[in-house]
C-alpha cells in the first residue's frame, strides 16, 4: 500500500512547525536568531508562518538554515 503524495509546500509547512516548536522548546527568539545569522527578522518570521514560498533568494537561504528545506544537490548537471 502506498502512502498519499505530499506536497513540498506541505513538507515546507510542517518542518516550519517543528521548527517554531523547536524554538519555543529551547527559548530562542526568532529574531535573535535571525540577528545572528545576518537575515532579515521579519523575513524568518515570515518563512516560519508559511508565508513565503522559499523557492530563490534569501528565503531560500534562510529556510536552508533553519533546516526547512535540504540543501540544493551540486553538481554537474546543474553546473551546466
Amino acid at each position: 500500500m502506498t502512502q498519499p503524495r505530499v506536497s513540498p509546500r506541505e513538507t515546507i509547512a510542517a518542518r516550519a512547525a517543528m521548527v517554531r516548536a523547536q524554538f519555543e522548546a529551547n527559548g530562542i527568539n526568532a529574531a535573535q536568531w535571525a540577528h545572528d545569522r545576518g537575515f532579515s527578522p521579519s523575513l524568518v518570521h515570515k518563512i516560519l508562518r508559511g508565508e513565503r514560498a522559499c523557492r530563490r533568494g534569501a528565503s531560500h537561504r534562510i529556510a536552508i538554515a533553519l533546516g526547512i528545506k535540504d540543501p540544493e544537490p551540486t553538481g554537474p548537471a546543474l553546473a551546466a
